[in-house]
């Protein structure tokens, strides 16, 4: 039992032939978490080494308490953006300790979310808006290294004009920077469909690295010039709760980019027992990453998806591959720091571009476009909308268009049938009479939401009742657990109308929830408590209500 229990946690177990494609995928996803978190840190506006320290502490802690395997926690570009927008009001010497605040909120935000089981949230989030977004994530990465990779930097802020301007700039392109570039890439690609494929990109880098020096390449910027490494380990240090009011309201914003962001991944990337991860526990493991990366001042930290996607292409097969990518982190801080420094630029630059490519899913992408017309121009919306807005813009904008796409879908799949027996008997479906019939039974039943719109939608579809006299309505209400409030005053006017003539309004299958509403609201006196039928197991409250109606309708008959 505690085999499988310790097997189902970390993923595939403890076998020697998982920990060495581990611990290969760690090695090699250190170097770009080292390289990436000082680049992060200088977009968040400080030092590189607290880029650094994020590994340390959020990657391994994430890992432990997570419920997807695979998910790499870390530093993003778009939470160091967001964060130094947030950062610039503050003094630069007094950044790292508002840092330490921010990132110990964004924990405790996070945490909150996945205690109170908000994943849930995420399945409302359109498959189609969360490819688009997606998408528009593996282009932006593509584009955003551009200039790395070319030599040319760009004075446009938008990463799609940055492109279109350096394909009109390309005689400023540096030859010695994209001999780097070129020769990294080719061999990533080229290597990953050999049996050398689990060491493709290492090896790639290791070969654009060498090219410097061989050929003595002056221009090619290194890792150096980022800033310098630090060469010992962070000690930790209480976050100053001076800054606590100041940094409340941006690591709220923080942490609806990060979880926006990891149930992409959640929904996106299966463990490897082939179910999806829970995302409320994905949540709380962010959380606990960022509480701990607070203490030695680490960057706000969420689900990265070139992360993910580059720690599966090595070759990762369990959460031990994070814990070792924090202490191969460690390691080269202690003693690899001159080395790392010397890795070029432009040869991160074309790994990150392949990452970027393998996050675009063509198979996927073809799926939603032959789908429907709504589920492709949800894709293609969302996709630009990633291409031309902030990143953290466009989380919000795709996550507020698939709640409203959610809500309107349910709100026009709102209908209501009239049942009647067939000959033999059996229940049938019928389109629900324009104008109530006098002297009759009319049995309605419900299909979909009956909140918001849906109930107006529903109002909509009775039939009408200003000419009928001698009838009743039975509206079947198995299936619903909360009645919302323009539903519940939809059924007010409606009962009102019919006992106008006297018809009656009868309520069948009602949950104990819903009683307690019609109680509590006053409505159960409106309808009459005679009239109400609870839930039962056997469909006796539906007998039960015909037969009080077939005698109301005898009784006034002349």
């Amino acid at each position: 039992m505690l085999k499988q229990r310790i097997k189902t946690f970390f993923g595939q177990g403890f076998g020697t032939q998982f920990i060495k494609n581990d611990l290969s995928a760690g090695i090699v996803k250190s170097i770009d978490s080292v390289t990436g978190g000082m680049a992060n840190a200088l977009l968040a506006g400080v030092n590189p080494m607290y880029g650094l320290y994020t590994v340390l502490a959020a990657t391994p802690i994430g890992a432990l308490f997570s419920s997807s395997v695979y998910m790499n926690i870390d530093s993003t570009g778009a939470l160091a953006a967001a964060a130094g927008s947030f950062l610039v009001i503050v003094p630069e010497a007094d950044r790292p300790a508002a840092l330490a605040m921010l990132t110990l909120l964004t924990g405790v935000f996070m945490l909150a979310a996945g205690l109170l089981k908000l994943g849930f949230l995420t399945r409302f989030i359109s498959n189609a808006v969360l490819r688009g977004f997606i998408t528009g994530i593996g282009v932006n990465i593509i584009l955003g290294q551009l200039g790395d990779f070319t030599g040319y930097s760009s004075s446009y802020s938008n990463k799609v004009v940055k492109a279109i301007d350096t394909l009109m700039n390309l005689n400023q392109v540096d030859l010695q920077v994209l001999l780097v570039s070129m020769t990294t890439l080719v061999l990533a690609v080229v290597l990953d469909r050999t049996k050398l494929y689990k060491f493709s990109m290492l090896i790639a880098l290791v070969a654009g690295t060498l090219l410097v020096p061989l050929l003595s390449l002056t221009t090619v910027p290194l890792v150096s010039s980022m800033g310098e490494l630090p060469s010992s380990l962070p000690r930790p240090v209480l976050p100053d709760f001076s800054y606590l009011s100041l940094m409340l309201a941006p690591a709220f914003s923080l942490t609806i980019i990060a979880l926006a962001q990891s149930a992409g991944i959640s929904q996106a990337v299966p463990n490897p027992d082939g179910e999806y991860p829970n995302a409320s526990r994905d949540f709380t493991g962010q959380g606990a990453a960022n509480l701990a990366g607070s203490l030695i001042q680490g960057l706000p930290a969420g689900g990265s998806l070139g992360g993910t996607t580059y720690l599966m292409k090595l070759g990762a097969r369990s959460r031990w591959a994070s814990f070792i990518i924090a202490i191969s982190a460690a390691v080269i801080i202690l003693l690899l720091s001159p080395q790392i420094s010397k890795i070029p630029l432009s040869a991160l630059s074309a790994l990150l571009m392949y990452v970027g490519y393998q996050t675009i899913n063509v198979r996927d992408i073809r799926l939603i476009w032959r789908t429907n017309p709504s589920s492709r121009a949800l894709m293609i919306y969302t996709f630009l909308v990633t291409l031309f807005l902030p990143l953290q813009e466009a989380i919000f904008f795709g996550v507020a268009l698939s709640f409203a796409v959610f809500a309107f879908k349910e709100s026009e799949n709102t209908t209501i049938v009239a049942l009647e027996t067939d000959a033999e008997g059996y229940p049938v479906e019928l389109p629900v009479p324009t104008v109530l019939p006098d002297n009759k039974v009319t049995f309605l039943k419900i299909y979909g939401s009956l909140f918001f719109a849906g109930a107006k939608n529903f109002e909509e579809d009775l039939p009408d009742v200003d000419a009928t006299h001698n009838a009743v309505v039975i509206l079947n209400l198995r299936g619903y657990n909360e009645l919302g409030a323009t539903f519940i005053t939809v059924l007010e006017r409606f009962a009102k109308d019919l006992q106008k003539n006297g018809n009656t309004l009868m309520l069948v299958n009602v949950s104990p929830q819903v009683y307690s509403q019609l109680v509590n609201t006053n409505r159960i006196r409106i309808l009459g408590e005679e009239n109400v039928f609870q839930l039962d197991v056997h469909g006796e409250s539906a007998r039960q209500a015909n037969e009080r109606a077939e005698k109301l309708i005898k009784r006034q008959l002349p």
